[in-house]
């Protein structure tokens, strides 16, 4: 019996033994099983932090692009709030980008809903989508700008409408550079047609000058009729002027270049405003600010002077009583990176984008908005004297010379003008 019992606990012990055998196989199995199926899952955490990593690469790689594009791009939901703005789009219409978003587009650059249909709204509520149509918009500070816009609809991995993106550009240079054109056009047409009436006037206008000069001559001294003489010879000498003016305004002018000085030049002008120019009822004061840069430029020097006569004249006749004129000078050089040019493009980019700017200012009586907008027309003229024709040749000047000249003023505060001249400009070319 006891060994009947002994069998069986050797039989169970055995039994016992396999299965601990099979469990500890088992076990080891389901352990190399975990073993590898972490190994797995690290490598696997280790590939999706680098795909969440490149995404976020990505992400960022687009949002600089986006960023750093000179074209304004916003997006809208589908409730109408705008959801992106870039920096163009900052620059544009003054607006920050924490001030507009998930704020309403329509009230953020529209007033009322006349320009509705030119909008982002538009295409969100009709599908209809915009591409290079012109508005104007409503910037931060309530200025008009023109836009050049374009409009798309976005949609998301469903294939559902989620959005708009709309893209602008400010275009209110070239609308201002259209009309410029168009106005030079018209001045172009003028001119021709003047230059034709000047060529007609001025034979008749020599014979009654001569005609005159020799009345003039054999009239006694005191023969009442001389009086009479001196109006018509004073009307036909300032007629004469006109004429030559207008010539001078119309014709091709060639260019006599040479290396001048632009400070030694303004205070030999000063000086003969100091010296030749009196006037008792009137204190002018000058005062100068000049670059401390070389101030030697290629120009036509007779004419550059006459248009810095003209100009400084202009100031001096604006100041009622007392008052100052300042001029000052400003030269920027352009300095190229010489690691990505080579030293032909250096010197042609310095040659190109290095200037002198001279300012006249004055504290004279200044010119309404209205009158300034017409101050460089032939003919137009603030003054009770003058033909209006000062201006008008000093900007031919100054853009024979490849150069520009702008103009600003407020009425009882002063006028200023601000005249740009290439340093190294080659004008043979």
């Amino acid at each position: 019996m006891k060994e009947q019992n002994v069998d069986k606990l050797t039989s169970a012990f055995h039994d016992f033994t396999q299965v601990v055998e099979k469990f500890e196989q088992t076990y080891k199995l389901l352990q190399d099983k975990i073993e590898s199926l972490d190994k797995q899952l690290e490598n696997k955490n280790v590939e999706l932090e680098r795909k969440v990593q490149e995404s976020e690469n990505i992400k960022n790689f687009l949002n600089n692009i986006l960023d750093n594009v000179h074209t304004g791009v916003l997006a809208i939901d589908m409730t109408g709030n705008i959801s992106l703005f870039n920096k163009a789009a900052e620059m544009i219409t003054g607006f920050d980008k924490e001030d507009v978003i998930d704020k309403s587009y329509r009230k953020i650059f529209f007033n009322n809903s006349v320009q509705d249909s030119k909008s982002a709204i538009y295409t969100l509520s009709t599908g209809n989508e915009s591409f290079k149509r012109q508005k104007q918009i409503s910037t931060y500070n309530s200025e008009k700008k023109n836009v050049e816009f374009s409009t798309s609809i976005v949609h998301n991995y469903r294939g559902e409408i989620d959005g708009v993106v709309e893209t602008f550009t400010d275009i209110s240079e070239i609308k201002e550079l259209q009309e410029r054109i168009s106005h030079i056009e018209t001045l172009a047409a003028l001119g021709e047609m003047s230059a034709s009436v000047a060529h007609e006037i001025r034979n008749p206008l020599a014979a009654i000058s001569g005609f005159t000069g020799l009345l003039d001559r054999q009239i006694a001294v005191d023969d009442p009729r001389k009086k009479l003489l001196k109006p018509i010879i004073e009307g036909v000498s300032r007629l004469d002027n006109i004429v030559s003016n207008l010539l001078t305004l119309t014709r091709p002018q060639t260019l006599n270049i040479n290396k001048c000085n632009i400070h030694n030049m303004i205070n030999d002008i000063i000086d003969f405003f100091k010296m030749g120019v009196s006037d008792k009822n009137k204190t002018v004061d000058f005062f100068t600010m000049f670059d401390t840069n070389n101030t030697v430029i290629n120009c036509d020097g007779q004419l550059i002077q006459q248009v810095l006569t003209n100009i400084i004249r202009n100031a001096w006749e604006a100041i009622e009583e007392k008052g100052k004129i300042t001029i000052s000078t400003k030269v920027s050089i352009l300095e190229p990176i010489s690691e990505v040019l080579d030293e032909d493009e250096i010197k042609e980019l310095i040659r190109l984008f290095s200037f002198i700017e001279i300012q006249i200012e004055d504290t004279g009586a200044g010119i309404d908005d209205k009158e300034l907008q017409k101050i460089f027309n032939p003919f137009f003229s603030t003054k009770n004297e003058g033909n209006g024709l000062g201006l008008a040749i000093c900007k031919k000047i100054v853009q024979l010379h490849k150069g520009d000249i702008h103009v600003y003023s407020k009425t009882n505060k002063g006028t200023k003008f601000v005249i740009n001249l290439p340093l190294y400009e080659n004008y043979s070319e």
